[in-house]
């Protein structure tokens, strides 16, 4: 097969997977283009008895359209005068006015709606993707899927859309200009065709120089970017003139581009205008010579094809500005398969949440690869009701255990139990509304503390709320705001303390009411203010839920009921933090003392 071939079949492909749901849509437009062309070619045919009217002050054409318009008048009783014929024609005019209107409008339709529910697709299989493929993505990636590629995707479905539009138009007015005089119709677009071939490679090339300027502007408008945002770095090193040299040789290239583009568009214009002044007087003087010539018919028949010449040119354009398209497409829809492969299986597991007992990891192994583990053989046990701290060197599998714990990991080996039962036959969703979740990492909405703390759960109320700024003892300065609650927290919490602002995202936990409660280096960059009234908070929900804290600082974890501490993977050694301090070999002994109890 042809690779020509090939890649159109792919590309035809393509279009149905990804517009196949708007194939209603397109048709109806279609359907309106049509007979709004064709009312618009009828209205131009109808100039053919009009001519012959204001001439011979008779009715007159002998082609179809004409004979039809006269056969109308005759059906319908009316005179078939110079008035009622201006009337028609003016009437048909608006009838195509109108249904174009209607074409174009469903045409906006289909690629606005194209454009919200590819968001909304891409979105939620976004959301719903698993968490190791999550992790693999670029930062800003799905911003320029859901932004750029999308809208890029939806100007090739605006353009197809457009494409079939101005086809249907086309086809309608060569239909009427066949019917007027298929003789000069056919010998106007044979030399038409002609033309066009002779001008095609300055067409060709004033788009090749399209392409090169816009390139060259953009290169511009970055190097302009860079160079003013280092413009102290410039001036400090006294550098301006060489940086001035650099970017006028960019300046010299959009320059040079601008002039070819100017120069091969003009010449393009230029001649244009004469070749096709030469091709209707040939048509003309052909015409002429042969009996039953009508100047009407043959004015009528120019017009069309001239329109028809139009429609030609604009479908080629709309075409290439599909094939530069078409990538965007293919970037949406291959984003889409690779979320929709890596869904996250929400549904795993039948049974509800029940915690009566003890949480245990049992003989647990973990790697992100075949290659490499990132915990091996853990074991522990945590009551309910107990603070368990998990300390350790960075890297040594902390964040891993807890990402095992929300359940966005399985394990490679090994179970972990809630009350004997594997966490994997309990319904995903009924398991994390029960685990409570703080990183250091605070995200905050642009909002007010209110939404911040209900964040999306319709189900918390407004006591709920503030119960839980009282436990994440943060009432106080919400009080002190003028719109307390309803305080806009500003742009990732900025109006606001890093410990005010974890204590924020601390009181969202806090009003779902997990039964158990995750920080991960929740309080590392706090101050000392800060973490005593953290510390505070958890120290009055000792037994009322389940804790698990992971901390570098070691004063985090002295009020924990037990510490875990691991390295490479491994469990090195369990304990309340005054047994660990006893044993001067412990880990936690050495970096307690070394670190002044930081």
């Amino acid at each position: 097969m042809p690779e020509n071939l090939k890649k159109i079949i792919e590309i035809l492909r393509l279009f149905k997977r990804a517009f196949w749901h708007q194939r209603l849509r397109v048709l109806v437009m279609a359907g309106l283009g049509f007979i709004g062309g064709l009312m618009g070619g009828i209205g131009i045919g109808a100039i053919v008895p009009l001519f012959s009217f204001v001439a011979n002050n008779q009715s007159g054409g002998s082609n179809t359209i004409s004979k039809f318009i006269e056969k109308l008048f005759s059906m319908a009783h009316l005179d078939y005068t110079l008035a009622t014929l201006i009337i028609l024609v003016t009437c048909l005019f608006v009838i195509k006015a109108v249904f174009s209107y209607f074409a174009n409008y469903i045409s906006a339709r289909i690629t606005a709606n194209y454009e919200r529910a590819t968001r909304n697709e891409l979105l939620k299989q976004t959301l719903s993707a698993s968490w190791p493929y999550l992790l693999e993505q670029k930062i800003g990636h799905l911003e320029t899927v859901l932004i750029t590629d999308v809208t890029k995707s939806a100007g090739v479905l605006d353009l197809l859309s457009g494409t079939i539009l101005v086809a249907t138009n086309l086809l309608a007015y060569s239909i009427v200009a066949l019917n007027i005089s298929a003789p000069i119709t056919l010998i106007t677009l044979a030399l038409g065709i002609v033309l066009f071939f002779v001008l095609k490679p300055l067409l060709y090339k004033v788009r090749k120089l399209s392409r090169s300027w816009a390139l060259n502007s953009k290169t511009v408008a970055n190097q302009v970017a860079e160079y003013t945002i280092g413009a102290k770095a410039i001036k400090t090193a006294v550098v301006e003139r060489h940086v001035l040299a650099k970017i006028q040789t960019f300046f010299n290239e959009l320059r040079e581009a601008k002039i070819k583009l100017a120069v091969y568009g003009n010449l393009q214009v230029s001649f244009q205008e004469p070749l096709s002044l030469i091709l209707v007087v040939s048509i003309f003087a052909f015409s002429y010579a042969k009996p039953g010539f009508q100047f009407a018919s043959f004015l009528a028949v120019i017009y069309l094809v001239q329109k028809m010449f139009a429609f030609m040119q604009s479908i080629q354009g709309r075409l290439s500005g599909i094939n530069e398209s078409v990538p965007f497409l293919k970037a949406v829809t291959r984003y889409n398969d690779q979320a929709t492969q890596h869904a996250e299986d929400a549904k795993t597991g039948t049974h509800d949440f029940r915690f009566n007992e003890h949480l245990e990891f049992n003989n647990v192994v973990f790697g992100y690869n075949r290659d490499k583990e990132v915990l091996s053989g853990i074991n522990f046990r945590v009551k309910k009701g107990e603070m368990v701290g998990l300390i350790g060197p960075s890297g040594s599998g902390k964040t891993t255990v807890v990402d095992l714990i929300l359940k966005l990991f399985k394990p490679s080996a090994g179970a972990i139990l809630l009350d004997g039962k594997d966490i994997s036959e309990i319904h995903t969703a009924s398991w994390r509304k029960n685990i409570g979740y703080v990183s250091q990492d605070i995200f905050l909405l642009n909002d007010t503390i209110e939404n911040n703390i209900r964040f999306y759960d319709p189900s918390i109320s407004d006591q709920d709320i503030t119960d839980a700024a009282k436990m994440a003892n943060i009432y106080n300065v919400i009080q002190d705001q003028p719109d307390t609650f309803r305080a806009v927290v500003g742009e990732r919490g900025v109006k606001f303390s890093v410990g005010q602002r974890q204590r924020i995202a601390l009181a969202r936990v806090l009003a779902r009411k997990p039964k158990i409660l995750v920080l991960d280096e929740a309080t590392s960059a706090l101050d000392n203010e800060s973490e005593a009234l953290i510390q505070k908070t958890l120290e009055n929900l000792k037994q009322k839920m389940t804790i698990i804290i992971i901390a570098h600082r070691l004063t985090t974890v002295m009020g924990c009921d037990k510490l875990i501490a691991l390295e490479n993977g491994k469990i090195i050694e369990q304990g309340t933090p005054d047994e660990l301090l006893k044993n001067t070999n412990s880990y936690f002994y050495k970096t307690y003392n070394v670190g002044g109890g930081r």
